[in-house]
């Protein structure tokens, strides 16, 4: 098994420099405000990778109705995302409007549903269907789009989710048996990650929305079947994207600018901002990443190591938010807190 894996990894590394040069799927340097500049075209493969890689090994080691219907599940988030990426003006309403309905329809599908939330208020409504489809679905969603706004400086989502795999690997604790093993996981993101951080190949909103699609189902699964851990441990984990996205929407509000016009304005650019000053980007583009990375590995293996106290996960995650806001607000142009205060 982990032979074939290898060969269609290696396979699909190559597919990504061939793309670079003959496909459609390739990110420019100039045109996108929002995003980060780079010195060359670069191909936009993360989700077709990620997809391949994934689902063949899913259906190679099991091939059942689950196998399928995860498949036809992630084939659709990648469709979603391939046509975000090439489609200029594709409006932000109406692809939230399709993912909430890929994500409903195929968590129906899956069975999929967080069993526990560790919040008390929520344990009171999670039993009931309806409710925990609706939530689930929203969860799902949150997370998609908070990695899609992480995605602005190479290796930030792929390297999220790489350290999110390498604590879950370390905890030893048993992970969904229809599902790749975390060692498996942590060989494809790698792999990856690498032509990331070298600039070979992005992720684009096909790679942010089949992996964070994927691993929200993982997460989920693998909260559900460790009863000897906090519930709590999920928003651990997940707690970056789900609080970029919150604390996007709210900055866009206070700043009376509309939620749907994508900005600069995110604490990953912030920092490299501050380190690269516009030397080198393609190198401190890189370097960006990487520490935030390391940042956020930390974060997730002390949650692992306190996996089953509800009140120390419940702190570390207090934590991890007052310092991305410490540090946003510290990075933030004095200009733009001046704009704040003269309003």
């Amino acid at each position: 098994m982990f032979n074939l894996l290898l060969l269609i990894t290696l396979f699909l590394v190559a597919l990504i420099f061939f793309q670079s040069k003959f496909l459609l799927l390739i990110d420019t340097p100039y045109g996108q405000s929002h995003k980060s500049l780079h010195n060359k075209n670069t191909p936009l493969s993360g989700g077709i990778y990620l997809f391949v890689t994934i689902i063949a090994y899913i259906n190679f080691k099991e091939f059942n109705a689950y196998s399928i219907t995860l498949s036809i599940f992630l084939l659709s988030i990648l469709i979603l995302g391939i046509f975000s990426d090439t489609k200029i003006n594709f409006s932000p309403k109406l692809r939230l409007l399709y993912q909430f309905i890929i994500v409903l329809l195929f968590i129906s599908l899956l069975d999929l549903k967080i069993d526990k939330t560790g919040v008390f208020f929520l344990e009171y409504f999670i039993n009931n269907f309806l409710f925990n489809l609706l939530f689930t679905t929203i969860c799902i969603i949150i997370v998609i789009n908070g990695s899609n706004f992480c995605d602005g400086v190479n290796c930030n989502v792929i390297g999220f989710y790489l350290a999110v795999t390498l604590g879950i690997y370390i905890s030893q604790l048993s992970t969904p048996e229809n599902l790749p093993e975390a060692g498996v996981l942590i060989s494809i993101f790698i792999i990856f990650y690498f032509a990331n951080l070298l600039q070979k190949s992005f992720l684009g909103d096909n790679g942010t929305y089949v992996i964070s699609a994927f691993m929200s189902v993982y997460v989920i699964n693998f909260i559900n079947m460790n009863n000897s851990i906090s519930p709590l441990l999920a928003l651990n984990l997940l707690w970056y994207p789900a609080f970029e996205n919150l604390f996007t929407i709210v900055r866009r509000l206070f700043y009376k600018k509309k939620i749907q016009i994508a900005d600069r304005s995110h604490l990953h650019i912030l920092i490299l901002e501050k380190i690269s000053l516009n030397k080198n980007l393609v190198f401190f583009n890189s370097i960006t990443g990487v520490i935030l990375n390391l940042v956020i590995l930390f974060g997730i293996l002390l949650s692992i190591n306190f996996s089953n106290d509800s009140k120390i996960l419940m702190s570390i995650l207090i934590i991890n938010i007052f310092i991305y806001i410490f540090c946003y607000y510290l990075l933030l142009p004095k200009k733009d807190i001046l704009d704040v205060d003269n309003k």
